[in-house]
């Protein structure tokens, strides 16, 4: 080993939770006892406007914010549907790239609405974009071969 090896700390790998780390010892981690979990919401704590948190996401992404709107229907026994409706050439932005926004809000809305013991869904409401190659291509009456 060399000076500088033997000067660094050693490298402690934290995703494995093995080496010490934050949950070394006597329950001070997530789901342990440790203070961190709320059974039920703090009381008199304000309820989260979900259609506005999502609705600030979308403008916020959204190259035409005038045209983003959010609607939230309550479905019963504590579940809330969130439809959003994009310009069609803001959807692929809402949605990113291979779901990456639309899941990352989904997981906002989740951790935000456990607080309140609701279970909340984020749909996009747009209508499949038209496929502009619907008809036949190239086809003509009559057999004819072009010159």
């Amino acid at each position: 080993m060399s000076d500088e090896q033997r000067s660094r700390p050693p490298r402690r790998d934290f995703r494995r939770g093995g080496g010490g780390g934050f949950n070394r010892g006597g329950g001070g981690g997530f789901n342990r006892g440790g203070g961190f979990r709320r059974d039920r919401p703090a009381p008199g704590a304000p309820s989260i406007d979900y259609r506005a948190l999502v609705e600030y996401v979308a403008k916020s992404l959204a190259e035409k914010p005038e045209e983003v709107s959010v609607e939230a229907f309550e479905r019963g026994g504590g579940t809330v549907a969130i439809k959003v409706k994009l310009a069609d050439e803001d959807v692929g932005r809402f949605i990113g790239k291979a779901g990456r926004n639309i899941e990352a809000i989904r997981t906002l809305i989740r951790v935000a609405s456990s607080r309140d013991r609701r279970r909340v869904f984020v749909d996009l409401a747009n209508a499949a974009v038209p496929d502009h190659h619907s008809g036949p291509r190239g086809r003509r009456s009559g057999g004819e071969v072009p010159a």
